[in-house]
């Protein structure tokens, strides 16, 4: 069994996004940078996570780049663990290390779709200083753009959007950053390579932007939290079951009930996933 789950407003939170009902007393510090702490879990979501990780495999699945994902000591260093999909699906860790014939699968699969290059000049003929204040290409995979969110122009990137399809990447909002991924980087294929690794039958999975869907959808069993792009696009179409509570609470929620899911016998499982669907 694996349970493989996005990091950032999924399990760990920064003081902004956690919520009102977790002040900074308690809360775990996750992620050191720069000599701060900047990421957090609640002490529930710690313990539920240990308690299921003692009987499913735990894969952190995250839009963070390799460097980044490592800077989160507390997953590195509590859980160990052997699998890790980095770099929106880009990369797939084998104990830290990336695995090489996932790189020669994602290379392959990137000459499908628009040359980097070319999208960054697209992109480039509708910022402005205004709401971007920078750019990187991310472990040369995908563009990471820092923006000054409320100044962002909501009509010209919808239309952007729509452009970055034809040319094959996709483009998504998660707080103050939007990233610009091609359609061969994609976290459920990697998710997939991993499941296959691991010779695991059963998935269950969580995570909260659009970027995360390609990862639920490769799940037997997925739940998002009450907050974030997927929510927003979808909270009354009834794609997707969702937490009860949003921000850190909802990390508490979707564990207790993955945990749930997984005592069922299987055949109950597969009649909860199917009213998920």
């Amino acid at each position: 069994m694996i349970f493989a789950s996005d990091l950032d407003r999924t399990l760990i939170y920064s003081k902004k996004a956690m919520g009102e009902a977790f002040g900074s007393t308690e809360v775990i510090p996750v992620e050191l940078y720069q000599g701060e702490h900047i990421s957090f879990m609640s002490p529930e979501t710690a313990r539920l996570l240990i308690e299921l990780s003692k009987t499913a495999l735990f894969v952190p699945v995250t839009t963070r780049t390799i460097e980044q994902y490592e800077r989160i000591f507390y997953i590195r260093e509590t859980f160990k663990p052997k699998y890790a999909v980095t770099s929106n699906g880009g990369n797939v860790l084998i104990d830290g290390a990336s695995d090489p014939d996932w790189q020669r699968h994602v290379g392959e699969a990137l000459t499908r779709s628009e040359n980097a290059e070319k999208v960054i000049e697209a992109f480039d003929r509708i910022s402005s200083p205004d709401w971007v204040k920078s750019y990187r290409h991310s472990d040369n995979l995908f563009y990471s753009i820092i923006l000054e969110r409320e100044n962002m122009p909501l009509d010209v990137v919808e239309d952007f959007r729509k452009e970055l399809a034809g040319m094959r990447w996709n483009l998504s909002v998660q707080g103050r950053k939007m990233y610009l991924v091609p359609d061969g980087v994609s976290k459920g294929d990697g998710l997939l390579h991993v499941k296959a690794l691991a010779g695991a039958s059963r998935i269950a999975a969580s995570g909260d932007s659009l970027l995360d869907e390609s990862l639920l959808k490769a799940a037997d069993y997925a739940i998002v939290p009450r907050h974030g792009e997927i929510y927003a696009a979808y909270m009354e179409a009834g794609v997707y079951t969702f937490t009860d509570r949003d921000g850190m609470g909802a990390a508490e929620d979707l564990i207790a009930k993955i945990a749930d899911w997984f005592a069922l016998p299987v055949e109950e499982q597969a009649s909860e996933a199917s009213k998920l669907r």
